[in-house]
């Protein structure tokens, strides 16, 4: 099914556009991405984009989405999107009463072992659940997997539909007003030894968890991009970035550990 052919069925329902639509998918599909964990659907929307785009290019492929149970009361809901599209089967869907980090935990009792290759981040925005969700997911996430941090530059003080609100206004200052998600993205996943090819643009915050082989960890440095599209960058970052760790590695001991400046 194509990503336009979806567009029609999601039309005017929030949030992802198509063009955001396009990015992830290529992410996705250039990395060779099939099983997909997803925080945060609200209607589904960007659920709907993902698994029809794994859809066409074979049925090897599987999607989890979680959100809190208020989405079960947002029309159109995630369940009849997916419906429209005929691919309500292919995904699972977990509501919970208080946080996605509440499923991460009992995922991780019934399985610790890594299974996902993507993962899409668009839910609490708070340093609380989604700094807890990170540490999580990176438990269930695969050498080689991506993830991805929408709404980086988000906060309270900025929303809309938020910063009016009781809960906000009991909130401090700071809290309201800084970038929740992006201090996540700075302060826990580009200091975590196991996370490189970093980039933060466009609203997204994206990284990737290193697969490493004998010689050593692989190479962490950030992507800084520039008017080129995300996924020829990526998919340039990518080969390049595995050749110059396996060369640069195998001159070295084993146990070495070597960091690039960002921004080389």
């Amino acid at each position: 099914m194509q990503l336009t052919d979806v567009q029609k069925v999601v039309h005017g329902v929030p949030f992802m556009k198509l063009e955001q639509a396009k990015r992830i998918t290529t992410l996705m599909l250039d990395h060779g991405c099939r099983n997909v964990i997803e925080l945060g659907f609200l209607h589904g929307v960007s659920t709907c984009y993902m698994a029809a785009a794994l859809d066409e290019i074979g049925k090897d492929w599987s999607i989890v989405t979680i959100d809190k149970e208020t989405a079960l009361t947002v029309r159109p809901s995630i369940e009849e999107l997916l419906s429209n599209l005929g691919l309500r089967d292919r995904v699972t869907i977990w509501y919970e009463k208080s946080s996605y980090t509440w499923r991460l935990m009992k995922m991780l009792e019934d399985d610790p072992n890594p299974r996902f290759d993507f993962c899409y981040i668009d839910g609490a925005h708070t340093w609380a659940d989604d700094g807890f969700a990170f540490f999580l997911v990176d438990r269930l996430l695969k050498p080689g997997a991506w993830i991805v941090f929408d709404d980086i530059d988000w906060s309270y003080a900025t929303s809309p539909s938020m910063r009016d609100t009781a809960f906000v206004r009991s909130m401090s200052a700071e809290e309201q007003t800084t970038q929740q998600v992006k201090k996540v993205f700075d302060l826990l996943v580009k200091t975590h030894p196991s996370y490189g090819e970093f980039s933060c643009t466009d609203g997204w915050g994206v990284a990737q968890k290193l697969a490493t082989d004998a010689s050593g960890p692989g190479i962490r440095r950030e992507i800084v991009f520039k008017e080129v599209g995300l996924g020829a960058i990526l998919r340039q970052a990518y080969r390049k970035g595995r050749t110059a760790s396996r060369k640069a590695f195998s001159e070295t001991a084993p146990t070495a550990r070597r960091s690039l400046p960002f921004g080389t």
